[in-house]
């Protein structure tokens, strides 16, 4: 069962649009030296969408012999075809990933009810060799998962859990109390990350760990430990700056932040273009009062 803190790692880029493989390299080894538990390549933080699928290949198998075992590795192979899909999970399996990170299929969107939604990760995760989870992001797929369909396909002993990023607590709530027992319910916001522990989430998938992992990882031990007046009030600070990082200022928010706290974020792939730079020191200013407040 996965548990804990994973950083849907950053995949830092060049200014001539070529992935930057010493920064990546660097940014490794330090989230290999924190607590989190593990990383996921090829999320939608590390702008797999912009990604050819020979450049897919090559980083997830240089992050997965770079890390060497060192954290769990989760890959993000979603592809809008069954077939695709199950061609590069198995992939991702053979290249030595622990797990792999799937979307529903959201070109045809209006097609994708419960039944579609439950044949297709069905067909893929008895297809290949690898566990599954599920990835529920509606913010960018336009499709929200019903909690029924993932009850559901809890039972379904290859899908070993869901990332949910709807930011519904409600229905994290209803999925945790409705999946099967070791079904893993991680969410993807650390925003309201300790409510989400409080009902029963095992842990998350939070792009804030990339340029906060201790903070992320603090937040959990503060909750399993019955630390509820720390966990509270690192949880209160967290909200503002995974706010304006991760929500309001995007991916290239993202890579300022992780400039900022020692990491190599990089540029941006365009069509995404770095931050404007007065957006850049508004930014800059929250990271700073979030620290003040952390002294």
């Amino acid at each position: 069962m996965l548990k804990g803190i994973y950083t849907p790692i950053i995949t830092p880029f060049k200014e001539n649009g070529e992935i930057d493989y010493e920064s990546m390299d660097f940014n490794l080894e330090k989230w290999i030296a924190t607590d989190l538990d593990g990383l996921v390549v090829l999320g939608s933080n590390g702008e797999f969408v912009f990604l050819s699928q020979d450049e897919k290949i090559e980083l997830m198998i240089h992050v997965i012999n770079r890390v060497d075992k060192r954290k769990k590795i989760i890959v993000g192979t979603s592809c809008e075809s069954t077939k695709e899909t199950i061609k590069f999970s198995n992939l991702a399996a053979q290249a030595g990933a622990d797990a792999v990170l799937v979307l529903p299929p959201n070109y045809f969107k209006k097609a994708m009810n419960d039944e579609v939604l439950f044949t297709y990760f069905t067909d893929v995760a008895d297809s290949i060799d690898i566990p599954l989870m599920i990835y529920n992001m509606p913010g960018n797929t336009g499709i929200s998962m019903t909690s029924s369909v993932i009850a559901r396909l809890s039972k379904n002993k290859n899908i070993i859990g869901i990332k949910d990023t709807s930011g519904d607590i409600v229905h994290i709530g209803e999925m945790i109390r409705d999946v099967d027992r070791d079904f893993t319910v991680f969410v993807g916001n650390a925003g309201y990350l300790l409510p989400a522990l409080c009902l029963g989430a095992k842990g998350a998938t939070l792009a804030l760990a990339n340029c906060l992992p201790e903070d992320c990882c603090k937040l959990v031990q503060l909750h399993r430990e019955n630390k509820l007046a720390e966990a509270t009030a690192l949880q209160l600070n967290m909200i503002e700056i995974n706010k304006m990082v991760t929500g309001v200022y995007g991916i290239p928010g993202l890579k300022v932040a992780l400039d900022q706290k020692g990491y190599k974020g990089g540029f941006p792939r365009k069509p995404l273009l770095p931050l404007e730079q007065s957006k850049k020191e508004a930014l800059l200013k929250i990271i700073q009062n979030y620290d003040d407040k952390r002294a």
